[in-house]
């Protein structure tokens, strides 16, 4: 499970967002823009109460699922009902407590959204499986206080998720400063997401940006610009890839060598032999040779 920290949705609020396991649109080719899918409707699993003070809290359900449609349809996240288009199932799982042992009484809301297409086929950056977890404190620390905390917390912990989901879909079609502007973020995995957008719509343009995101300090963010600057065959990479502060780390070596093989051409071929005969670490200069084989092998299969 992959973590992130996400900016407050109020002062007093502290939200934690965290990534299920899903396919985020991963090598997607699709052409841009995809047909949007409907909104077929909102399905919230029963929420079991939570005890604060000894005394049973009950999240109001319906109320609950009437402020996540209303989120996306004001949105316009998906497209209007056609018989025959695509249609998105969005099912939310909410859970309430009490933070025990805190100084000052808190309550949280952990949420998970999940969002399916039938039929199957229309592209998966429409898909969504995240979890969120809202805390607060209370200032009264009473029950009538809390009765009302717990349901505001949880309906702002869904529009955060829905709204963040409607900004990721919107980057799809955005322009180039709109990409830009994501990919100069603080969320890192909103910067590697709108990296495999790059990758899908072909944006060349953007490829200097990219680059200098090789050498961020975010490994995951690293490895997404590394992927997509290949699916961009953008060999300009590979001047940018020699001068790595990881010449010594094995591990980020063999990434960045195997990268520079799949770009080829003669700066890729004169860095591979130099690293290959000259590296003091007999491993990546092994790594080296075998990145060199390849794109011999690639070279005479053209």
């Amino acid at each position: 499970m992959t973590e992130r920290r996400c900016a407050g949705i109020l002062a007093a609020v502290l939200l934690t967002c965290f990534s299920f396991p899903a396919c985020k649109a991963c090598g997607e080719k699709s052409s841009i823009p995809a047909e949007r899918p409907c909104l077929a409707g909102v399905v919230l699993k029963p929420i079991a109460p939570t005890s604060f003070l000894g005394i049973p809290i009950q999240l109001d359900s319906a109320q609950l699922a009437a402020k996540a449609k209303k989120v996306l349809e004001d949105a316009k996240a998906f497209a209007p009902y056609a018989a025959k288009r695509p249609a998105a199932q969005v099912s939310l799982e909410a859970e309430v407590f009490s933070v025990a042992g805190a100084t000052v009484p808190e309550i949280g809301a952990k949420v998970h959204l999940r969002i399916t297409i039938r039929p199957s086929t229309v592209p998966a950056r429409f898909l969504e499986d995240i979890g969120a977890v809202g805390q607060a404190p209370l200032v009264k620390g009473d029950v009538d206080e809390a009765r009302a905390a717990f349901q505001r917390l949880a309906e702002r912990t869904v529009e955060d998720l829905l709204l963040a989901y409607v900004a990721r879909q919107k980057l799809w079609e955005g322009n180039a400063p709109e990409i830009v502007s994501a990919l100069e973020s603080n969320d890192n995995e909103l910067r590697v997401e709108v990296l495999r957008i790059v990758a899908a719509r072909n944006l060349r343009d953007l490829i200097p940006t990219v680059l200098r995101l090789l050498s961020d300090e975010d490994e995951n963010v690293r490895d997404a610009a590394l992927g997509t600057l290949v699916a961009l065959r953008a060999r300009d990479a590979v001047k940018v890839l020699a001068a790595s502060r990881h010449m010594r780390d094995a591990r980020e070596m063999r990434k960045i060598l195997d990268a520079i093989a799949t770009l080829g051409g003669r700066e890729a071929q004169e860095y591979l032999s130099f690293v290959a005969e000259t590296h003091d670490d007999e491993e990546i200069r092994d790594m080296a040779k075998e990145a060199l084989e390849r794109l011999s092998r690639h070279d005479v299969t053209r």
